[in-house]
Formats: structure tokens, C-alpha cells, sequence
């Protein structure tokens, strides 16, 4: 059985290595997968801190919960330089096929994992069944949907459209006494130690951890991960005469996404890929960010997609 939210490790960090932010698997492939976890390993290396040693993390596949069928293992490196954070890319898996996995370091031990792989190439796959999640501010509620996700089992992965965080500051969306609970760090994120924290603050809650646990996830990025309407030269949320270079924030929020999510860079800083399921579907996993022009407006300086802006459609040429 998965460990579910009451089953998680404590967000208190033992003397010895820990796994306090939970594992998840992702980008399935026929005859693989990608793994992920996050190594605390003493109290003080928390997320964004820099400290902590580096730390050898043992991890393995089996096709059993109690691993007693072990398929593929193997070791990294759990190191500051990476905020702690692991991945192995796991290949030489049966296709369609479900997995168990975890991770190991010191005395500590992971929860345990569950992943499926994605069929043949040239399988004709009967069906498939997404789960399909976005926009998970933090501020705004709790992650009951991921809770649900979490307790389904006739899902093949969960696709995340993208706003896995959201970068605002406490109380500024939504606003003043209207947020549910506090984000940590309490300010809207710049840095590349900002966003660290704010990954592992996300990957802290119980239901999240619940859900990546569960299914393999497919996640491409939004403007959030960045700032919002984030487009090729800023954002709508960036103002670099306080906050410095745009280029400089987009860096740290790309770096510090491929350490904190379950996903393969395709190409150095985008979400571009591509998976295949059998001869049933490809997804093509998109970048809408990262080379776009600057949100269009209308006149009073509202995003031309605002839904307090006139219709599109009220303005568009017909000829």
C-alpha cells in the first residue's frame, strides 16, 4: 500500500538523512522512467540553504511493495550543489507495466512509489487515463484534488498543465485576508534560493506528496514558475528596476524547476519533449514561455486573455 497523506514522513528532519519532501516518478517510456527525491541531509540543509554534505542515495525498482522482486537499482548523489535533490533516469523496465520504487540513505529510508511505464512503441493500446491538474496556488486552498488523484488506480499518469507554484509574495493573490495559508518564503521569489524554498515548501504538503507518490507525473511550466505572463524578455510581474535582470530570475526559476520536478530537459532550459503511448497517442509537451512575445494588451492596460477584457472575438478582423 502507498503511504498516503497521514502515512507521511514528519517535515521535521531526523539527525540522520531523511526524505521529508517524498519521491515521484515521471515522463514514462516503454522501457523506463524518471525518479525523483530530495535528501535532507541534517536539520539545518533545508531547501535554498546551500549546507549539508553530499550524501550517496541508493535507490530501487521492484515489481512488488515489499521489494522483494527487485528489477533495477543503482546509487547518486544527493549533493548542495543540486539543493539535495535526486533523479535517476531508470532504464531496461517491461512496457505497460507497473513498478514500486525508493530510495535510500544512511538509516533513512523513503515512502514507496508507485510508477507505470508506457506502452510499446508499436503497441495497440486500448486506452489511457490522465489525470490533468494546473494552477495549484498555494495561498488559495488546499490540494484536495491531489488528494483525490492520489486514491485513484486507473490512471496511466497525471499531466500538470503547468503553474505548478506560484510566485507571489504572502497576501498579494489572493489577496489580504483572503489567503488560506501562508507560502513560504513569505515574499514574491527572485532568487534561485527563493525558488528552492518555494519548490520544497509546494512538496512539503501531504496531498502533493500523496498524488506524486501515486502516478508518474508529465508536467510542462506556465508563466508561474516564473512570474506572471511571463513572455521571452520579462513579465507581467517583473519590474527590473527593483528586481533586478529578467534573464537573471528566469535562470534561477529554470534551474531551480529541473531540480525540484520529475521531467527530462529536452533541450538546456525547455519543456519541450515528446512521449509516445503505443500507437494510441504522442503528447507533445510544449514551452509557451520561454520564446513568446509580450502579452498583448488592450487600452487600458489589461492582458488582451484578462476575462474582465471585451471578448476576442469582438475585435478580430473578419475579412
Amino acid at each position: 500500500m502507498l503511504p498516503l497523506a497521514g502515512r507521511l514522513p514528519s517535515a521535521t528532519a531526523a539527525e540522520g538523512p531523511s526524505f521529508l519532501h517524498g519521491v515521484a516518478s515521471g515522463d514514462p517510456l516503454p522501457d523506463g522512467v524518471l525518479l525523483w527525491t530530495r535528501v535532507t541531509p541534517e536539520p539545518a540543509a533545508v531547501p535554498g540553504s546551500g549546507k549539508g554534505a553530499a550524501v550517496e542515495v541508493a535507490w530501487e525498482v521492484a515489481e512488488d511493495a515489499e521489494f522483494t522482486r527487485t528489477v533495477a537499482s543503482g546509487t547518486a548523489k544527493a549533493e548542495a550543489d543540486s539543493d539535495h535533490t535526486v533523479k535517476a533516469d531508470v532504464r531496461g523496465l517491461a512496457p505497460a507495466t507497473g513498478y514500486f520504487y525508493r530510495f535510500t540513505a544512511g538509516a533513512g529510508t523513503s515512502p514507496t512509489g508507485r510508477t507505470r511505464t508506457a506502452p510499446a512503441e508499436d503497441a495497440t493500446a486500448g486506452n489511457l487515463r490522465f489525470g490533468v491538474a494546473s494552477c495549484a496556488n498555494y495561498e488559495g486552498g488546499y490540494f484536495a484534488s491531489y488528494r483525490h488523484l492520489a486514491a485513484r488506480r486507473d490512471l496511466d499518469a497525471v499531466l500538470h498543465l503547468g503553474d505548478y507554484i506560484y510566485e507571489y509574495g504572502h497576501g498579494e493573490y489572493p489577496t489580504g485576508n483572503r489567503a488560506v495559508r501562508t507560502v513560504q518564503p513569505e515574499h514574491e521569489i527572485l532568487t534561485l534560493a527563493d525558488y528552492r524554498v518555494r519548490h520544497g515548501h509546494y512538496k512539503a504538503d501531504a496531498d502533493l506528496q500523496a498524488m506524486q507518490a501515486a502516478h508518474p507525473v508529465i508536467a510542462v511550466w506556465d508563466d508561474h514558475e516564473f512570474a506572471d505572463n511571463a513572455y521571452g524578455g520579462g513579465a507581467g510581474n517583473h519590474d527590473p528596476e527593483t528586481e533586478g535582470p529578467w534573464d537573471d530570475r528566469v535562470a534561477a526559476a529554470k534551474r531551480a524547476y529541473f531540480e525540484w520536478m520529475p521531467v527530462r530537459p529536452s533541450t538546456e532550459g525547455t519543456t519541450f519533449r515528446r512521449l509516445r503511448f503505443g500507437r494510441l497517442a504522442e503528447l507533445y509537451l510544449l514551452d509557451l514561455r520561454s520564446f513568446r512575445d509580450e502579452q498583448a494588451t488592450i487600452g487600458d492596460g489589461r492582458a488582451i486573455d484578462d476575462p474582465t477584457a471585451p471578448s476576442r472575438a469582438a475585435s478580430s478582423w473578419s475579412g
